[in-house]
C-alpha cells in the first residue's frame, strides 16, 4: 500500500514538472540561510548583489530569458514562454529601478518613488502576468502570437508608467475600491497569490502540460519576498528571479534543441522514433482527448518512376512542409513510414482535426512544385489522401487510434484519393 501511493504521488506529481517549484523554494531557503546563519561570509557577495552594477547584470540576464525564449519559441512554437520572457523583462526593470536604481552618464541617479504604495503594485503586477501566463494557450498560431504580444507589451508598459507618473490620482482610486489592499496588504497578496496558483495547477492538470508548477514558484518567491519588506532579503530574493527565469528557460530550450535530434533529415519533420513517443504519451502528454490525421501521397510511386528519386525526394520534403505548417500549432507532424505523414493533435476533438486535415488536402492540391525536365522548368502537381480518427486517453490507446485512422485513410484512396474520410 505504501509503494502504491508513493508511485501514485510520483504520477501526480512528477518530478520533471514539480522541479522548477522546487528550485524556486530552494532559492528562498538559500537566501534565508545564508542571510541567518552566515552574515558575514554572505555579506561580501551581498554587497554586489545590492549594488547598481549589478542592475546592468540583472537586466542582461532578463534580456538573455528573453532572446533563449525567442530561440524556444523557433522550435517548440509555446507562446507560455515567449510570453514570460517579455513580461519578466518588462515589469523586472521596474522593479530593479525601485530596489536599486540606475546611475546615469551625468553622475546622477534615477530611483522609482520609495513608497509602500509602488511596491505593493509592483507586487500586484508580476501576480496578475503570472496569472496572464498560467491562462493563455502555451499554443498560438505565429500571427495570433505577434498581436498578442504586442497587446500584451503595450498594455503593460502603459499600465507600469500610469503607476508611477499618475500615482497622485491612481493609487487614491485604488486605496477606495479594494480597502483590504492598504488596510492588510500582505493578507490581500498571500490570498491573491494563493488563488493564482490554485488556478495555474489546475489549468496546468487539465492541459496536461507543466507550466503551473514555475507559476506557484514565483509566487511563493514573490509572497516571502513581500514578507521581509524593508530587509536585503527581500532585494535579494526579487533580484534571484532573472535567475531562476533564465535558468528555466534554458532547460526548455535544451528540451527543443533536442527535438531536433528526432527529426528526419529529408523531410524535416520528426521522425518514426519521436512519432512513437508521442504516441505513448512520453514526448508530451496526448491529454484527456486527442486525435490522429494519417497522410499518403496518392501516385507517389508513378513520380519516382518518371522524374526519379531526386525529384520524389524533392516531393517529399515539400509536401511534408506543407503539412507541417497547416498542421500548426496544434498538431505535430511526423514522417511515419515511406511517403506516409502522420499529424498527432494532443487535446484536440475530431471535428478540429477533421478540419485541419480538409485544410491540408485542399493545400497540397494547389501546390506547384517546380522541377527541371528536360533542360526546361515546369510544375509538377500532386495530392494527398487522409484519414482521421480520435480517442479518449481513459478509453483507448495511441495505437488503436491510429489503425483506425489508417482505415479512414484507405476508404479515402477507395473513394478516389485526394480527400479525407474520418472515423467517428
Amino acid at each position: 500500500m505504501v509503494r502504491a501511493g508513493a508511485l501514485g504521488m510520483k504520477r501526480l506529481f512528477p518530478f520533471s514538472q514539480t522541479f522548477p517549484f522546487l528550485l524556486c523554494l530552494g532559492v528562498i531557503g538559500l537566501v534565508l540561510v545564508l542571510e541567518d546563519f552566515s552574515p558575514e561570509n554572505w555579506k561580501t557577495i551581498k554587497i554586489y548583489l545590492l549594488s547598481r552594477p549589478f542592475f546592468y547584470h540583472s537586466l542582461v540576464i532578463y534580456l538573455l530569458a528573453l532572446v533563449l525564449s525567442l530561440f524556444t519559441y523557433r522550435n517548440l512554437y509555446n507562446f507560455k514562454i515567449l510570453l514570460a520572457g517579455f513580461l519578466f523583462l518588462l515589469n523586472g526593470v521596474f522593479g530593479l529601478l525601485f530596489f536599486i536604481g540606475i546611475s546615469l552618464p551625468a553622475g546622477q541617479t534615477y530611483d522609482l518613488p520609495q513608497e509602500e504604495s509602488l511596491r505593493l503594485l509592483l507586487y500586484l503586477f508580476y501576480s496578475l502576468d503570472l496569472l496572464v501566463i498560467a491562462s493563455v494557450p502555451s499554443y498560438l498560431s505565429p500571427r495570433v502570437t505577434r498581436v498578442l504580444l504586442v497587446l500584451f507589451a503595450l498594455s503593460e508598459s502603459a499600465l507600469l508608467v500610469a503607476a508611477v507618473k499618475g500615482r497622485k490620482d491612481f493609487l487614491p482610486f485604488l486605496r477606495e475600491h479594494l480597502d483590504l489592499l492598504w488596510t492588510h496588504p500582505l493578507l490581500f497578496l498571500a490570498a491573491t497569490n494563493a488563488l493564482i496558483a490554485g488556478i495555474a495547477l489546475l489549468l496546468s492538470l487539465r492541459r496536461r502540460d507543466p507550466y503551473g508548477w514555475p507559476v506557484a514558484g514565483f509566487l511563493a518567491m514573490f509572497t516571502v519576498a513581500f514578507c521581509v519588506k524593508g530587509l536585503d532579503t527581500e532585494k535579494l530574493i526579487f533580484q534571484s528571479v532573472p535567475f531562476v527565469l533564465s535558468l528555466l528557460v534554458l532547460a526548455n530550450l535544451t528540451i527543443s534543441l533536442s527535438h531536433r535530434a528526432n527529426y528526419d533529415p529529408l523531410m524535416n519533420i520528426y521522425n518514426r522514433s519521436f512519432c512513437n513517443h508521442l504516441m505513448q504519451g512520453r514526448a508530451r502528454p496526448l491529454g484527456r482527448r486527442f486525435a490522429v490525421a494519417l497522410f499518403d501521397l496518392d501516385h507517389f510511386k508513378r513520380i519516382n518512376d518518371r522524374h526519379g528519386h531526386g525529384i520524389g525526394d524533392l516531393v517529399l520534403q515539400q509536401v511534408a512542409q506543407k503539412i507541417r505548417e497547416k498542421a500548426l500549432p496544434r498538431g505535430m507532424t511526423c514522417r511515419y513510414g515511406g511517403e506516409e505523414i502522420v499529424v498527432i493533435f494532443p487535446d484536440t476533438s475530431l471535428s478540429y482535426a477533421e478540419k485541419v486535415a480538409r485544410e491540408i488536402v485542399s493545400s497540397v492540391a494547389q501546390m506547384q512544385i517546380a522541377i527541371a525536365r528536360k533542360k526546361t522548368q515546369t510544375s509538377l502537381r500532386i495530392t494527398v489522401s487522409g484519414g482521421v480518427a480520435a480517442g479518449e486517453s481513459s478509453k483507448s490507446d495511441a495505437g488503436s487510434v491510429l489503425e483506425a485512422a489508417d482505415r479512414a485513410l484507405y476508404r479515402s484512396k477507395r473513394l478516389g484519393r485526394n480527400r479525407v474520410s474520418a472515423i467517428r
